[in-house]
């Protein structure tokens, strides 16, 4: 939503957002309020219930009167249905509903929330646009619904920092200087398979493993760490950690476009991805040998994968992920791609 607004044009188009929780800690309120638009936070402290946050919506959303409706989360997916029918729906999808559901509810909730994500999204969503092209065909596989794609996108610049530069980052997370490191980001849960990563590197000499970030598998793997293996929990400062690495390695099960793996192409890092569609599609872009992908399931593969990339060109790979970068994924372009979406959108509504 970042990235969308920050490339939009404001001579066209006039942007509200609702927020209908508190924010967390390391929300991002200040980097919003540097654009020219209105921000409406319905909680600002105090959680409430459903009918209350609808009430609140239903009011201000009237009072606002807008052309479009675009929701980010299934909160605002179920709410948009009991909302006036005049406004033009968009709904973009973060990730296909499945496993990372069943994951974070339960077995019988998460059933029950992606029978609720595919409901609303069919029944009630003008525009559904999935976050990457493997989203998108996955609903053209399962169900025979056909959506628009937006792939994510990146705001962050291509990195030109010196060999000294990343040196000094090095020494500062205390990083070894003769090993290559591989860094992973993400939540430190059953569906991200960060366990596979720890069990994989515990025992290697020759490499190194950050792993970014926090969740409930975090303080059992915590234990398990060796020297070669860093766990500094979550952090603000992921482009220094991402430019201080030498690989990008994801385990996950599920993703829709990962918003890590782009930032880590603005350096330029060979990637080490799972089996999985949207892993696949960024793959696809590449002409040339960028990385590789491994079976998720099987440590014996990925820890030949891992032999494997540690031989690939570096400075072939690193011009052939930013071509693919510029060229695809950057925030301008999808932030591009949504204002042409709007406009179509109400033009064939009139």
């Amino acid at each position: 939503m970042y990235n969308i607004i920050k490339y939009i044009d404001f001579s066209k188009f006039d942007v509200s957002i609702i927020t209908f929780i508190p924010e967390k800690e390391n929300n991002r309120f200040q980097d919003f309020t540097e654009f020219p638009i209105k921000i409406h936070q319905i909680s600002s402290f105090v959680k409430l219930s459903p009918l209350k946050i609808f009430r609140c919506i239903k009011k201000l959303i009237i009072q606002i009167n807008p052309d479009i409706l675009h929701a980010h989360c299934p909160r605002s997916l179920y709410l948009m249905p009991f909302l006036p029918s005049e406004y033009k729906r968009v709904y973009t999808i973060h990730i296909y509903p499945g496993l990372q559901q069943k994951i974070l509810y339960g077995n019988v909730k998460g059933t029950i929330v992606n029978y609720l994500n595919n409901f609303f999204t069919k029944y009630f969503v003008h525009l559904p646009i999935g976050c990457a092209e493997s989203v998108s065909s996955l609903y053209k596989i399962n169900k025979g619904w056909h959506f628009v794609s937006i792939p994510n996108g990146t705001s962050l610049p291509l990195c030109k920092k010196s060999m000294e530069f990343k040196s000094k980052l090095r020494e500062k997370f205390g990083l070894k200087a003769n090993i290559p490191y591989f860094i992973f980001i993400g939540r430190f849960s059953k569906e991200k398979n960060p366990q596979l990563l720890v069990n994989a590197f515990r025992n290697r000499k020759d490499i190194g493993l950050i792993l970014l970030g926090s969740g409930p598998l975090w303080d059992t793997l915590k234990q398990k760490q060796s020297e070669n293996i860093l766990m500094p929990g979550f952090k603000t400062n992921v482009y220094e950690y991402l430019i201080a690495s030498d690989y990008y390695i994801s385990a996950s099960e599920v993703e829709g476009l990962a918003n890590t793996l782009l930032e880590s192409m603005t350096i330029g890092l060979p990637v080490l991805l799972s089996d999985i569609p949207s892993h696949h599609e960024v793959l696809s872009k590449a002409s040339g040998k960028m990385g590789y992908i491994f079976n998720q399931k099987d440590q014996a593969d990925l820890l030949t994968k891992i032999d494997k990339i540690l031989r690939i060109d570096k400075r072939i790979a690193k011009r052939e992920i930013k071509t693919i970068l510029q060229k695809y994924y950057t925030a301008e372009k999808m932030s591009k791609s949504y204002q042409l979406t709007y406009r179509e959108a109400l033009l064939k509504q009139r």
